[in-house]
């Protein structure tokens, strides 16, 4: 016996819904180029972080038999910003000087300031030394380092900043440099050590 064979039958959309297909493409398409555009964007106005890098440092008098407590201890970083088009503002800087983990110094170095883009800033600082002293554990490895003619340090920059696009900041954020080095006998920078990146903790 021959077999039915039942015809398929096909439903045409009614108006209404190919009207709502065409405008979810539409949308959908929209959103997509928006997204590329802001992708782009965020890639150009993308901010870079800035470089500091330690120029000059010095303790003046710092081979004295009675230690280093009050001598000035002097410095200056210069602190770049490489972005093309970004600002950024700096809130006060603080500064630090270590000698292994034991702090020497400490206090702040600079007031609040503005960084243009591709800007130069020299943040100099003067702060008192606390020690070493001839009572601390660490003054005859100190003093045999500063008759030694090398003596390592570090100086630690502390501050916050926020980036600026136009009339747009961003949220804040803390920055800390770290800079590395070591000093002669005398207390001035060894020649090496000018002009050495710090490491920036962001």
């Amino acid at each position: 016996m021959p077999r039915n064979y039942r015809l398929p039958s096909y439903h045409r959309q009614s108006p209404a819904i190919r009207c709502l297909n065409f405008l979810c493409a539409v949308l959908l398409t929209l959103v997509l180029i928006a997204g590329i555009i802001l992708f782009v964007l965020w890639l150009s106005l993308r901010p870079h972080r800035p470089k500091f890098t330690l120029t000059d440092f010095s303790i003046p008098n710092v081979n004295r038999q009675s230690g280093a407590a009050n001598l000035p201890v002097k410095f200056a970083v210069n602190e770049h910003n490489p972005n093309q088009k970004i600002g950024i503002h700096f809130e006060a800087v603080y500064g630090s000087v270590y000698y292994d983990d034991e702090l020497i110094a400490s206090g702040p170095v600079m007031d609040p300031f503005y960084q243009p883009p591709k800007g130069d800033t020299q943040v100099q600082g003067e702060l008192a030394a606390s020690g070493p002293t001839p009572t601390d554990p660490a003054w005859q490895r100190f003093a045999s380092e500063v008759g030694a003619g090398s003596v390592g340090l570090r100086l630690v920059l502390n501050s916050t900043v926020r980036f600026q696009v136009k009339l747009w900041d961003t949220k804040e954020h803390h920055l800390k440099a770290d800079c590395g080095f070591k000093i002669t006998g005398d207390g001035s920078l060894h020649q090496e050590d000018r002009n050495t990146p710090c490491t920036l903790y962001f």
